[in-house]
């Protein structure tokens, strides 16, 4: 029976927030205030998780194909599963896509995007077939390097002479509306996606602290991307980070502190690397066992299902997308109300368990 630690939970939930999110200017369409909206986003997200977080609660070990199935019966239970497996796919396309072409951009300009997608999806293929515990170990490993990377990039930006919190002035100075503008796109990402770990909690051995490990987790990837957003206005401007491809990058290229420090773009790389890898591979995880649950597929048989997708996302990426212009307009210009939707689609889901429980309790 798979079973995973608390720490193994914080890593998890840690890697996916951050994943490539620290590399971009979330909200910038606000902006010197971009790191306001992210702040606005999280305060949402925080009533999401909690939604989210109550269904261990309520059914402690149980997956969430048997809650679904408890709280409408098959009939809505199974066609509602199918579309979060899509849900799921379609999101692993974005990420695995865009993980892809900033490899290449970043460290692989000369092999082709199709080559380095298949180099990684054998990666994701081997770990999640040993068993998702082997993902959250790996999670465990890696994410305090990703911390610790992302820690001293900041640190070496604020001494590298281009910071500037001048640029972050003046704070709301042209209103509220362009803040709350941009609030829905960060609630859906990346704060919404957490919608993926309710196909994960039934692995938590610790159930009861489920909501505790979630909250710190994303607390401190809020605290991390709210940071990151400082660092890049501060060195860039809000002009230059709201038109650069990968703001992060563009900062470390700059750094030079006294010709000895410099050319750090390879922390960049290994940010993509570990925030691009976790993303993908949760979300298509959760696919995986959305479709095996769907179709009463035993454990050893999620490898089958599990290898046959896989081979077929870089295919799938590369067809559905034309470059990463249209892989970010379809995931957040296009795509965001589709994140929405199955973001707050729990939270109905978690008032009608509600309305059952009251009325069953009432009946007896």
């Amino acid at each position: 029976m798979i079973r995973i630690s608390s720490i193994q939970l914080f890593s998890l939930i840690l890697a996916f927030e951050v994943g490539s999110t620290t590399l971009f200017a979330l909200g910038i369409g606000a902006g010197q205030d971009a790191w306001i909206v992210v702040l606005f986003a999280f305060l949402v997200g925080l009533i999401l998780l909690i939604v989210y977080t109550q269904f261990p609660k309520y059914y402690p070990y149980q997956n969430f194909a048997g809650i679904l199935e408890g709280a409408m019966g098959k009939k809505i239970a199974k066609p509602l599963l199918f579309l979060f497996a899509l849900y799921f796919y379609s999101q692993a396309t974005h990420n695995f896509y865009e993980f892809g072409v900033l490899i290449k951009m970043t460290a692989l300009p000369r092999t082709p995007l199709i080559v380095i997608l298949y180099m990684f999806i054998f990666v994701i293929i081997y770990i999640l077939c040993l068993g998702f515990e082997v993902l959250a170990r790996t999670a465990e490993i890696f994410v305090p390097y990703l911390i610790l990377f992302l820690v001293a990039t900041y640190i070496i930006m604020f001494f590298s002479g281009n910071f500037d919190l001048g640029h972050l002035l003046p704070i709301l100075g042209d209103g509220i509306k362009p803040v709350l503008g941009e609030v829905h796109t960060v609630i859906g990402f990346p704060f919404g996606e957490m919608v993926v770990f309710l196909m994960f909690w039934h692995y938590v051995r610790e159930q009861q602290a489920v909501r505790k490990i979630a909250v710190l987790s994303v607390s401190v990837s809020t605290l991390l991307l709210i940071t990151s957003l400082i660092v890049i206005i501060s060195v860039l401007g809000p002009e230059l980070a709201a038109y650069t491809e990968i703001p992060l990058l563009e900062t470390l290229i700059s750094v030079n502190i006294a010709n000895v420090i410099t050319n750090l773009d390879s922390i960049s790389v290994f940010i993509i690397f570990i925030g691009g890898f976790f993303k993908t591979a949760l979300h298509f995880s959760g696919f995986c066992l959305a479709f095996s649950w769907l179709f009463n597929h035993k454990n050893k048989n999620q490898r089958w299902v599990i290898t046959i997708f896989a081979i077929l996302l870089p295919l799938f990426s590369v067809y559905r997308f034309d470059g990463l212009d249209d892989q970010r307009w379809k995931g957040l210009e296009g795509g965001v109300l589709s994140i929405l939707l199955f973001s707050f689609l729990p939270v109905l889901l978690l008032l009608l368990i509600m309305l059952k429980r009251k009325t069953s309790s009432k009946g007896v």
